[in-house]
């Protein structure tokens, strides 16, 4: 299967999944009380939280190591199965004996057995990580795609069903437990014949080596959910889980830009360490191509988002546009990150990379901190955009230190001017909607002439086939 393939099969299963997510925020918060929703919301971070210590790591260990033999390689998939294994039976033994001291100890009112029902799907989830990282390995795109598929449509159906019936909370966490178990059984099954390979012919594979590159993965994975979730149980902390519930669904659709984005960034990280090496030219302008894609997008969602949380969720979720924007705002500086790092990846084994992500998440922890309990949701909105901020520095201060660039930063400013423009407008009018509309206008036909040589030739192309379907 070609690579473009291998790309589309996994922006499918990416669009499903999170498609899936999108159809369920009205439904839920519809048919859960608002205190409920944010109840829920706040198992979701702790569950993202939680994912990043009971997968071990153990995803990023297969796919970095490379070895010779096929056998070699399946009998690591075979100790990584079995450590998981026995990991995850530890980690549910561990939370069902300490759950009502963790429940005390959590700033949410959550129920005893929404808690246990979400330790045991953690553990399904981590083990599920095994064969699905098994399908990325080996170029089994498609089935990677149909399974994930199969889990975001059985358990979308299956919790709408419990929410219907009554079971509120409780039923949208049993639907995860059912449906990864069955995802689990169909997968393990798929792969068990695979990794079927004697300790007589490969011993363990798993060496103490290895601990402290997978103690480096979870460590990365803490350091950047300070700025990616941490903020919730400062919200649930010092407030309550109604304001979490709204500040949620503003962040939902505000993750909607990165999830447009999601196809390009696919393409993009696929193929940009081979670029650097080969055309270094050609990665500037991909680069700043991406970066300018990307602001588009926000400039775009910072006008519809707003109109479709309002259309599409109850009225009690109304009003925070001003939310929703900022944090469109957020997303675009963290794009740049994203872009502007290369150099930190290619040099001293990524070690700059952990080194900005545990700075940034001790200055975002400290932002928190200080600003949630005086400014609520605007304290939050705050700290997101400066930690982005300072990570983007330091990235690309020091990625330009090891692999030095010529970036056309002029090209990004019109839709920087755009994107705060936008911003500005959303902050001081109630009805901007027509002001939103004009700067879009002037915006679109700014970068139609700033990108006419990507354009023209596409246009004329496409003119000489269709005068070439007349002949016909």
């Amino acid at each position: 299967m070609s690579n473009l393939k291998q790309i589309g099969y996994f922006a499918c299963a990416i669009f499903a999944v999170k498609g899936m997510g999108f159809i369920l925020l009205p439904i839920t918060t519809r048919l859960l009380e608002q205190q409920e929703f944010g109840q829920l919301n706040f198992l979701v971070t702790l569950s993202a939280l939680c994912s990043l210590v009971v997968s071990l790591g153990l995803p990023e260990l297969l796919l970095k190591q490379q070895y010779d033999s096929f056998k070699e390689k399946m009998a690591l998939f075979r100790d990584a199965l079995i450590l998981i294994l026995f990991f995850c039976l530890m980690f549910i033994l561990f939370g069902f004996v300490f759950s009502e001291d963790i429940i005390k100890a959590l700033p949410a009112n959550i129920k005893l057995i929404d808690l246990k029902l979400l330790i045991i799907n953690l553990a399904l989830a981590a083990i599920l990580s095994i064969p699905y990282t098994y399908y990325r390995l080996f170029d089994h795109a498609q089935k990677y795609c149909f399974y994930s598929v199969s889990h975001a449509l059985i358990q979308t159906c299956l919790t709408i069903t419990l929410l219907v019936l009554g079971y509120n909370i409780t039923g949208v966490m049993v639907s995860g437990v059912v449906c990864t178990l069955i995802i689990l059984a169909f997968t393990v099954h798929d792969i068990a014949d695979a990794i079927k390979v004697s300790y007589a012919e490969f011993s363990w594979r798993i060496k103490k080596s290895q601990g402290v590159f997978l103690l480096s993965i979870i460590s990365s994975g803490l350091f950047v959910y300070a700025g990616n979730g941490a903020e919730n149980w400062f919200i649930v902390a010092y407030f309550d889980e109604k304001l979490l519930a709204n500040y949620y669904v503003a962040a939902q659709f505000a993750i909607i830009t990165s999830f447009t984005f999601e196809p390009i960034r696919l393409w993009w990280f696929a193929k940009r360490f081979n670029l650097i090496k080969t055309n270094k030219l050609q990665y500037q302008q991909y680069a700043i191509l991406s970066l300018n894609t990307g602001l588009v997008l926000c400039v775009i969602m910072a006008i519809i988002a707003p109109l479709l949380l309002n259309f599409v969720l109850p009225a009690h979720y109304h009003g925070h546009d001003e939310w929703l924007v900022l944090l469109i705002l957020v997303v675009a500086i963290r794009h740049h990150s994203d872009i502007l790092n290369i150099g930190c990846y290619m040099h001293k084994n990524g070690v700059y990379v952990s080194v900005v992500n545990l700075l940034t998440a001790c200055l975002g922890l400290t932002l928190l901190y200080f600003l949630v309990p005086r400014f609520a949701v605007e304290g939050v909105i705050a700290a997101l955009a400066i930690m982005q901020s300072f990570k983007l520095v330091c990235f690309y201060i020091l990625s330009q230190h090891l692999e030095p660039l010529q970036l056309d930063f002029f090209a990004v400013i019109p839709s920087w001017l755009a994107l705060v423009s936008i911003t500005f407008v959303t902050l001081q009018f109630e009805s901007s909607l027509t002001a939103k509309g004009l700067i879009l206008v002037f915006y679109i036909t700014g970068l139609a002439f700033q990108y006419k040589s990507l354009f023209l030739p596409a246009i004329k192309k496409l003119v000489k086939g269709h005068d070439y379907a007349q002949l016909l």
